[in-house]
Order: C-alpha cells, then sequence, then structure tokens
C-alpha cells in the first residue's frame, strides 16, 4: 500500500460514516428550550452574545482639597496635593462601581469611600494617609464583582483610569548602611 493510501482511506471511512448517519454527532447549541431537548433545534434556542462593552460619557472625575476642585486630565497626569480626596460622578447609575487608588505596583492604598447611586452615580474616596510626595498613582473605577461596570439595564461598561502626580519631591529612600560587626 503506498503512504497516500494509509491517509486517504480513513479519511474516506469517516466521511462514509459521517453521510450514513453512524458517526459523531454534530455539535448542537446549549439545550436551553425544550425543543433542544427533543431534538428541534432552531436559531432562537442558542444563548444570546452578552451586551458590547461601551464607554462612559459625561464623567467627571475630581480631586478635592477644602473647598478647592482640580478636576483629573483623562489623557494624562494630573498634580493633586498630598491631602486630596476623589470624587466621581457617572451619569448612569451602576449599583456595582467602585473607586480605587492604585501605586505603581498596583496595590490599592488604604482608603475609606462612598457610593451614593440614583440617577447617577456619585463615588468618593479618602486616602487614610496623605498620598506620598512624588507618588505616580492611578484612581479607577470598575466593577465590583467583575472589571466591566454594569447598569440595571443591563448596559455594560469599561473601566476607567485616571493618572495622578502627588506634588512635592519623592522622598529619597535611606541606604543601608555597612552593618558593624561585633568584636
Amino acid at each position: 500500500m503506498r503512504p497516500s493510501n494509509r491517509i486517504a482511506l480513513p479519511a474516506l471511512a469517516l466521511a462514509l460514516a459521517a453521510c450514513q448517519g453512524t458517526g459523531p454527532a454534530p455539535a448542537t447549541p446549549a439545550a436551553a428550550s425544550p425543543n433542544a431537548a427533543a431534538g428541534n433545534v432552531t436559531a432562537t434556542d442558542t444563548i444570546p452574545a452578552p451586551p458590547p462593552i461601551l464607554e462612559l460619557k459625561g464623567t467627571a472625575a475630581l480631586a478635592v482639597v477644602g473647598a478647592a476642585l482640580t478636576p483629573l486630565d483623562g489623557g494624562g497626569d494630573t498634580t493633586v496635593n498630598p491631602r486630596a480626596t476623589f470624587r466621581v460622578e457617572l451619569p448612569p447609575a451602576l449599583a456595582d462601581a467602585r473607586l480605587s487608588l492604585l501605586d505603581g505596583s498596583d496595590a490599592m492604598l488604604p482608603s475609606s469611600g462612598t457610593r451614593v447611586v440614583g440617577q447617577a452615580t456619585v463615588l468618593t474616596l479618602a486616602p487614610s494617609a496623605a498620598l506620598p510626595p512624588g507618588a505616580h498613582l492611578r484612581l479607577r473605577v470598575d466593577g465590583a464583582a467583575t472589571r466591566e461596570l454594569h447598569a440595571a439595564d443591563g448596559r455594560r461598561f469599561a473601566p476607567l483610569e485616571w493618572l495622578v502626580v502627588v506634588a512635592g519631591e519623592a522622598v529619597p529612600k535611606k541606604s543601608p548602611g555597612k552593618k558593624r560587626r561585633r568584636r
């Protein structure tokens, strides 16, 4: 037998078995209805695709120090006071929205905050201590359960992020001195 026949014969046998109905059953959509269980599958029995992830428009992010408000720039760094707190206003009602402040290694800075959901969503965040001078931080709004934000009507929104630089010079780290040896 030539090498080409070794491949062609099993392929021909599988093709004949599929034509005669003795081969493996074709994949069908999930059994989402009684029709699917009976083998009568239609296009309406398939599981619907999730809604697309939308971009939140009309969002306002502010750094607050006393009565002074500093809008955060969505496209670049914004310099903020080390004692700043943050406020983000989102147009839709998003019950699962979460506001967090992250350092350069993606660790959350200790803070407390509030979430008020009505016709819109207002999130506030107050760091537990003054922010380290010169630090590069990220203020992030995302979902509490998944990364996306979810509206009550089923719409999904992409997370939001603002880059923040804390005013002041970074405190240099002390280099470890030489250890003294005991005599």
